[in-house]
């Protein structure tokens, strides 16, 4: 696998290594633009003087620098001095097998001449460009290696939190993939952004396995035994019974009940939460019920301020006090079913005259289903945990009644 810092490091120290290539020519090529400037210069500013000479004696002396010639014609040159001088009347500056050599024309009013220059014992560049480019190749090296250096300790720094993502994500241990804080440490950029969005889908795609998991447990202990009785009451000869006819409706009540709640509990949309109006939504219930074929014996009384609201998904919520009024309505045996707010917790409290009815045990995996309310709160439980929150079941035995008081304590919403 290439790894991106290896990349970046050998992209950076090739552009370093262009870059002083570039930096050498153009040093080597203002050196000598530079140098050949001067000596212009310096043997116009002789012609001027002779010029000057002249018209101030009649008589054209010699040069001043012992460099430096007149010649009487372009006939006294070199051969290849004169073809280029054909080719290129303008130009001063003319490499022959003796040299480098400048020619600059004379203005005399009288006769003409050239003032001849030899200027390769002055030239430097074109004899120490071989040491330029030891001294720069030194110089490169020296800086390459720094560069080098500090680019390996930078590119390090740079790429620690993708190399840090990257064994997080090879980690062969799904609950170990992202601890707590992990995307924090990261810094403000795309690695962060890139860490925190694969955080974000790899929770989403655990929270799906443990709802799918979930539901399928679920399914497999809620629906075992009602689907048992039914068989059982199905394969009897003859008509039902009035009992067996009303067992039958029950446990297909109880199957309805338990595919719309564990069906709402695996669903994505259900972590949609929201703050609720708990009566509102008691009223809903109660309304939905009363049409659906609640006794006309049957007592609801609801003590909730219209106030009282808490965090929840609206379908668990409905779903959760549809199962506890239905089982107070199925199970009861007083009719009653009184539903309070006591202490920030809801308590859903009903009598049974069953003396000998023991409490609902915590864990859910028990097979016991005592009367009242304590009837079916496997499902009650499971909402409950969904959001958090704790249900508490507690029996106040008196001289012929058990009460059983069942407290849900969900996320307060803030309210007036």
């Amino acid at each position: 696998m290439k790894q991106i810092g290896q990349q970046i490091k050998r992209l950076f120290l090739l552009y370093t290594l262009l870059l002083l290539c570039i930096f050498a020519g153009f040093t080597q090529l203002y050196g000598y633009l530079i140098e050949d400037n001067v000596i212009n210069q310096q043997i116009r500013s002789e012609a001027r003087y002779l010029e000057q000479q002249y018209q101030a004696t009649g008589a054209l002396p010699r040069p001043r620098y012992p460099w430096m010639k007149i010649v009487n014609s372009w006939q006294q040159l070199p051969p290849s001095v004169q073809q280029l001088h054909s080719k290129e009347p303008e130009r001063i500056e003319f490499i022959t097998e003796a040299g480098n050599i400048h020619i600059v024309t004379l203005q005399l009013s009288e006769q003409r001449a050239l003032l001849y220059a030899e200027v390769d014992a002055f030239t430097v560049t074109n004899k120490v460009w071989p040491l330029n480019v030891a001294g720069v190749a030194f110089l490169g090296t020296l800086i390459f290696a720094l560069c080098s250096w500090l680019l390996m300790r930078r590119v390090e720094k740079i790429v620690a939190p993708l190399n840090r993502l990257r064994q997080r994500v090879e980690n062969d241990t799904p609950q170990l993939l992202f601890p707590a804080g992990f995307t924090a440490s990261l810094p403000d950029n795309e690695v962060g952004f890139l860490a925190r969005a694969i955080e974000k889908q790899w929770h989403n795609l655990t929270h799906l396995l443990e709802r799918e998991t979930q539901f399928t447990r679920d399914i497999s202990h809620e629906l075992r035994t009602p689907i048992s009785i039914l068989q059982n009451t199905l394969n009897q000869s003859g008509p039902l019974s009035h009992d067996d006819e009303k067992q039958a409706r029950n446990q297909f009540n109880k199957l309805t009940q338990t595919l719309d709640v564990l069906t709402a509990l695996a669903r994505e949309e259900s972590r949609n939460k929201c703050p609720l109006n708990v009566l509102s939504v008691l009223e809903e219930v109660t309304m939905t019920l009363s049409l659906s074929g609640l006794r006309p014996d049957f007592q609801l009384t609801i003590e909730v301020p219209d106030n009282y609201q808490v965090v929840a998904n609206d379908t668990l919520l409905y779903l959760l006090f549809r199962n506890l009024i239905e089982n107070a309505h199925y199970h009861g045996s007083d009719n009653t079913l009184r539903i309070s707010l006591e202490q920030q917790s809801l308590r859903f409290s009903n009598q049974t005259n069953n003396t000998s009815v023991t409490p609902p045990p915590a864990e859910s995996e028990s097979t016991a289903a005592p009367l009242g309310i304590g009837q079916g709160l496997f499902l009650a439980r499971r909402i409950v945990e969904f959001h958090q929150g704790e249900l508490t079941v507690i029996t106040s035995p008196g001289d012929s009644n058990v009460d059983f008081s069942v407290y849900l304590s969900l996320p307060l919403a803030d309210y007036a």
